[in-house]
């Protein structure tokens, strides 16, 4: 983990979601024509409170007393992404290793079809370089956390 957190530099909160990401999925969650269009229910659940939302989706994303927001938007990235995907015909729901490797490549590299790859950043653990989403999928299937969730 402290490999990951040193290679999201550009990135914030505890999910290093980038600035740029953040904005796509607030106005994916408005847009009714997005592929990422999630449906009425969440049209306005990132909406602002204050009048300056560039300082309030910074203080959302970098609160380190509280992960609400960094989470949510990675929740909701991962849902727009698998949105698309489903309406496409190539449901990506059973995939960490390719929601992982869209998280980390982000909406512009998404492009739904019958047999996607595997990849995004190389990340090397001791002697051995994984893929962002190989990485992911090795976690993901490993069992470090089954006390806590079971697949």
């Amino acid at each position: 983990l402290k490999i990951l957190g040193n290679s999201v530099k550009f990135s914030y909160g505890i999910a290093g979601v980038k600035i740029s990401t953040a904005k796509q999925i607030e106005a994916n969650l408005k847009d009714k024509e997005s592929p990422y269009y999630l449906g009425k229910r969440y049209e306005n659940l990132l909406d602002f409170k204050t009048d300056n939302p560039d300082k309030e989706r910074m203080d959302r994303l970098t609160n380190e007393d509280n992960h609400y927001y960094s989470y949510l938007y990675t929740a909701l990235f991962i849902k727009q992404i698998q949105k698309e995907w489903d309406n496409k015909g190539y449901p990506i729901y059973d995939r960490p290793e390719i929601t992982a490797t869209l998280f980390n490549l982000g909406f512009k590299h998404s492009d739904p079809k019958k047999n996607p790859e595997v990849g995004g950043s190389n990340i090397t653990v001791g002697d051995k370089t994984y893929t962002f989403g190989g990485l992911a999928y090795e976690f993901f299937y490993s069992n470090e956390l089954d006390e806590v969730f079971s697949y």
